[in-house]
């Protein structure tokens, strides 16, 4: 019979293991993490592009920021490694609306397991304060964003130092209304096709024929553009 010595290291080894599987994929040095609570926290921020707020998966008590659909996000998977759904927006916020970035929060094992387990635990989360909403809004970030550039990059695609409510007034109506609606329609800007969509993934630009062609993530949503303005779009 294995001595009580034994046994204590053996009922150790589960939860080794478990703490092993919950580990963040990718660590932050210090000294990364250092500047980005010098720099960003408690700084004012504006929306760059029209973006979707929903509630945050299995925490009722936060809400999610995001300039995809929430039908295109991949953040949350089961123990056999299936997507879990995004709830469906509430509602839109439009591009120039203020924010308070609080703070920048890694997935550290202690931050990884005090939040809740149905919710994108394992990346990092930019906690910010929206006026006139009682939760917490969160933008989440990448597993692997791991230093200050990577993540103020990844920032910077849904969040702006400046105001860009300034670039919706110079619009046309209806293309204001495509962008807070987060909708296309013909004729648009590729300035108005950003605001509404966000800014895409890969951009193919053929300068002598005066077109581009633009692809957000998975590409699941594409734009055609001639003389900068839009021709044609799909979203799968």
């Amino acid at each position: 019979m294995p001595r009580p010595s034994v046994l204590a290291r053996l009922a150790v080894l589960p939860a080794l293991a478990l703490a092993a599987s919950c580990a963040p994929r990718a660590v932050v040095p210090d000294a990364e993490r250092d500047r980005v609570t010098r720099e960003l926290h408690g700084t004012t921020r504006y929306l760059r592009v029209a973006a979707y707020l929903s509630p945050f998966y299995g925490d009722g008590g936060m809400a999610l920021l995001s300039d995809q659909p929430t039908s295109e996000l991949d953040l949350v998977r089961t123990p056999g490694d299936k997507a879990v759904a995004a709830p469906a927006p509430e509602k839109v916020l439009p591009p120039g609306t203020k924010v308070l970035l609080r703070a920048i929060d890694f997935p550290t094992p202690w931050n990884i397991a005090r939040r809740v387990v149905m919710t994108p635990r394992y990346h990092p989360w930019v906690l910010l304060e929206l006026p006139g909403e009682r939760r917490p809004v969160v933008v989440v970030l990448s597993q692997t964003a791991v230093t200050f550039e990577d993540l103020r990059g990844e920032l910077d695609r849904v969040l702006a130092a400046d105001d860009t409510c300034v670039f919706l007034r110079q619009l046309p109506p209806e293309h204001q209304k495509a962008v807070l609606a987060k909708e296309l329609v013909d004729g648009m800007s590729t300035r108005a096709v950003e605001l509404s969509w966000g800014l895409p993934e890969k951009k193919r630009i053929d300068r002598p024929a005066g077109t581009e062609a633009w692809t957000w993530p998975g590409g699941l949503r594409t734009a055609a553009f001639q003389g900068e303005r839009l021709v044609k779009w799909d979203r799968k």
